[in-house]
């Protein structure tokens, strides 16, 4: 199976970089995010701080400007390291490793008061879990772990584009002649979301070309029910977990946000859209539904490899400004 790493690395491409002229505006976005996962300021002020493939590091801008004592950031992907040695390595508190998260957990023991992981286990194209146990050993008890989480649900406006694109997207061309092709299709839609910082060009590069972006899913529950106790739920973004416990009679355990999950994932959907809750049955059909999409797209994938012609999808058919929710956060304290 192709991962996210394995594609970067054929095509020496980092399709992770984020438009951060108004520098002012980011760090409040970044902010925001924080404060949905419970990580105030002095949170960070002064701690250890780990964070597992940054990418080019527009979002370590935000990270390093709260004064952690030391910042460590690990990037396998050779093209991604080259913008962080240049953003970042005169920093005296910053170290920057070029190895992948496997190899650098077996290199050290130290453990960090904040682990930060984006964008890599929702759609890893690897052993998920494997890596969320990873970095969970590099948590001190009492620190926080911050990752990203991605369910058919929310991705599935994204299938659908996908879909569409293999009517395009021309065999055995490169991947820049793909993406000159695929511009003109998709740049309407991600014109509809106003706060969009990523360009076009990343991302169809990530989101319709890289096979491991229709690779297995890691979802909230999946990642919630995998750590049960070892960590526990402190945050999530966008906030639709609801815990009604009464503190007095609190109980361990994350079962309460799998079901409060359950119960909004519709919400996933389409971002436009806040509804009511539903039944856990009504949303595990949806998740059906969804996955079935997903499935049968692979299978197309796999298909159009071996020569077999694609079926036709209309692009009339598919609302421009249809996106889910794309990837969620989920902020996680550490107890064992």
């Amino acid at each position: 199976m192709t991962t996210m790493l394995d594609f970067y690395r054929e095509h020496a491409v980092a399709p992770v970089k984020q438009d951060i002229t108004d520098m002012e505006a980011h760090f409040q976005r970044r902010a925001f995010l924080y404060r949905q996962l419970g990580l105030w300021p002095m949170a960070i002020a002064g701690k250890s701080v780990l964070e597992v493939g940054p990418g080019t590091g527009e979002n370590a801008h935000y990270s390093l400007s709260l004064n952690p004592a030391c910042y460590v950031m690990v990037e396998p992907n050779e093209k991604a390291r080259e913008a962080l040695e240049v953003k970042f390595g005169t920093y005296d508190e910053v170290s920057i490793v070029g190895e992948t998260l496997e190899a650098y957990q077996a290199g050290t023991t130290q453990q960090f008061d904040v682990v930060l992981c984006e964008g890599l286990l929702g759609l890893a194209g690897r052993d998920a879990r494997g890596l969320f146990d990873a970095l969970g050993e590099k948590v001190k008890v009492g620190g926080v772990l911050v990752i990203t989480c991605i369910d058919p649900i929310s991705q599935c406006a994204d299938v659908l584009r996908r879909a569409l694109a293999q009517q395009y997207i021309k065999k055995g061309a490169s991947l820049q002649e793909n993406v000159e092709i695929l511009t003109p299709i998709f740049a309407p839609h991600l014109a509809t979301l106003k706060s969009m910082t990523r360009s076009v060009e990343d991302w169809i590069v990530d989101n319709i070309l890289n096979p491991a972006s229709i690779g297995p899913t890691f979802s909230i529950p999946d990642a919630l029910a995998h750590v049960e106790g070892r960590f526990e739920v402190l945050g999530c973004s966008p906030r639709f977990l609801m815990d009604w416990r009464w503190y007095k009679d609190w109980q361990p355990g994350n079962s309460w946000a799998i079901e409060s999950y359950w119960r909004n994932c519709h919400n996933l959907y389409d971002y436009r859209k806040v509804e009511p809750e539903k039944t856990v049955e009504e949303n595990e059909e949806l998740l059906h539904s969804c996955l079935t999409i997903r499935n049968l797209l692979r299978g197309i994938e796999q298909k159009r490899d071996s020569g077999v012609a694609v079926g036709e999808f209309s692009l009339e058919t598919l609302d421009p400004a249809w996106f889910g929710r794309g990837q969620q956060y989920l902020s996680l304290v550490r107890v064992q």
